[in-house]
């Protein structure tokens, strides 16, 4: 009777300890969200990535209150952003628990583990980088994720790019990842001495001028997204620009794009990327 009492108590005490730990993640989660927005916004990628891992928290109950659905949400806005970053779709990843919580009406939304349970696992690989480069090679392979290009996004807001620009955008992908910002500047500043149609040369300097913020040159950084723009206007283009600049506190300079980023706008995705935009600027002080 010791024996099953022991072990009786030690799963007890192996439960307290669980809904202790949950709770205190569940405490910290909005603030190490507001710290993963502060590193993607200052371009540090991986580490916005390792810092939302630690904002992804799951109630014990898997039932999740309002609070705790806006924050998640809040959270897979953020992971899609850098996954844009790296050049990759996560939407089969993200958009099983992403739909549950976004369309559900109930006060307590409850969760299954196949809502959540691949995003944990994928949070479980990024406390180091090689860890990370592994994981996305696999989840390419075996189609969790893939490499984000036109085919597979919306027309209005990425332009219909060539098949050429492909091993680029795969190439310095892979260098973003690994937090090798000045070798990705270099990939795009190579491909662009080759001859492009507008479209695609465009695109190259808009994927440049990225790379030149993440590697904190906000001089090359601006000229690249106007460079962008003046060889040909899309919303994505426009969108990124208008960010750059409400981000750097650029009230002025983002008063002039931001009309110019709304006269793109084609569809409700763009309209709701939009909207964040226009919210963003008018917290401006």
């Amino acid at each position: 009777m010791n024996y099953f009492y022991i072990g009786g108590g030690a799963v007890a005490l192996f439960i307290i300890y669980s809904l202790f730990s949950a709770k205190k993640n569940m405490k910290k989660a909005p603030e190490k969200l507001i710290e993963a927005k502060e590193k993607f916004d200052a371009g540090e990628i991986n580490a916005a990535l390792r810092t939302l891992g630690e904002a992804f928290v799951i109630p014990f109950n898997d039932q999740v209150n309002a609070e705790q659905k806006a924050h998640l949400i809040a959270v897979l806005d953020l992971l899609r952003k850098i996954f844009a970053e790296m050049n990759i779709s996560g939407n089969k990843l993200i958009d099983p628990l992403y739909d549950k919580l976004s369309n559900s009406t109930l006060v307590s939304v409850p969760l299954n583990e196949g809502n959540y349970k691949p995003l944990q696992n994928f949070f479980d690989e990024t406390d180091s980088d090689q860890k990370l480069v592994n994981y996305l090679k696999n989840s390419v392979f075996n189609g969790e994720i893939g490499v984000a290009d036109s085919a597979s996004s919306d027309n209005s807001s990425f332009p219909e790019t060539s098949s050429r620009t492909t091993p680029y955008i795969n190439n310095a992908g892979k260098l973003i990842m690994k937090g090798k910002y000045q070798d990705a500047i270099d990939v795009y500043k190579n491909a662009l001495n080759e001859q492009w149609d507008d479209t695609d040369k465009a695109f190259l300097h808009d994927q440049l001028a990225s790379c030149y913020l993440m590697n904190k040159d906000l001089t090359n950084a601006d000229a690249n997204y106007k460079e962008s723009i003046a060889i040909k206007s899309y919303f994505l283009n426009n969108w990124n620009y208008g960010d750059f600049l409400v981000y750097h506190k650029r009230k002025a300079d983002a008063e002039v794009q931001l009309p110019k980023v709304e006269a793109l706008v084609a569809s409700p995705s763009d309209r709701k990327e939009y909207n964040k935009l226009q919210k963003n600027f008018e917290a401006l002080k």
